[in-house]
């Protein structure tokens, strides 16, 4: 067969080492200089590898018709599963809307102002002592300004899926439509055992998309370019796609 036939196979999760998330996530400007966002990226490496474990031993649990199933397994996958999903999402969005107030401030000049005030605060105060380390940074260093704005760029697209299936797992409901009711039923995914889910917008289901496929997208932040705005505006009517007419 030739090689452009040849359907790319997912790493093996043995390959995959923690660190590689850390990375990732690391590679967004001013997070690993947040110590609780820092630590929620070293525990979501390490339960990252932990289902990965699950996740084959689900898969092989599947392949193998003589060994008796257990639907604990199954249970518990989707258990940690989900949680792994809410708290990635959790982690985006603190980091998201962290650097969108940097980039608002600098842009009407209230960074000053809002260095005085935080730095006014007790001693005691270790998180707003935190973020006002990170301003003063970001007044010391303005190239971070960029940083933060191609950052967010390079985020989007991971994030928005993150957030698709995060809102459908939580609210069942569809991103932007609170008036849907959607049910989320798992499939495995047949090379690595992840659990994949379909990315719905009402009767279409525009792809689907595993906890494995989530996390190899936060893993490759480190490396990925910043989208042209092309990328972003085909995302955006992707996620927004509708129902053909004919």
């Amino acid at each position: 067969m030739d090689d452009e036939f040849e359907e790319e196979l997912p790493r093996s999760h043995e390959d995959i080492e923690p660190h590689e998330l850390v990375t990732g996530l690391s590679s967004l400007a001013l997070l690993r200089e947040d110590m609780a966002m820092s630590s929620q990226s070293f525990n979501l490496a390490a339960v990252d590898k932990f289902i990965m474990v699950l996740e084959m031993n689900f898969l092989r649990s599947r392949l193998d018709d003589e060994s008796p199933r257990d639907p604990g397994l199954s249970v518990f996958l989707v258990a940690q599963t989900e949680m792994w999903i809410f708290a990635a999402y959790e982690l985006m969005r603190s980091w998201r809307e962290r650097a969108k107030l940097v980039i608002k401030l600098v842009d009407n000049g209230g960074l000053a102002f809002k260095i005085d005030h935080l730095q006014a605060k007790p001693s005691w105060d270790y998180g707003r002592t935190m973020v006002a380390r990170q301003l003063v940074r970001v007044r010391d260093e303005p190239a971070l300004v960029q940083q933060l704005r191609d950052d967010l760029l390079r985020s989007h697209i991971p994030f928005h899926l993150l957030e698709w299936v995060r809102i459908q797992l939580a609210k069942h409901q569809e991103p932007g439509n609170a008036k849907s009711f959607i049910r989320s039923h798992p499939m495995m995914d047949r090379h690595t055992g992840s659990l994949n889910y379909e990315l719905t917008q009402g009767p279409m289901i525009a792809d689907t998309m595993s906890r494995r496929e989530l996390a190899d997208g936060l893993r490759a932040l480190s490396d990925m370019q910043v989208p042209t705005a092309e990328t972003i505006a085909s995302f955006e009517e992707f996620r927004k796609a509708k129902e053909p007419t004919f």
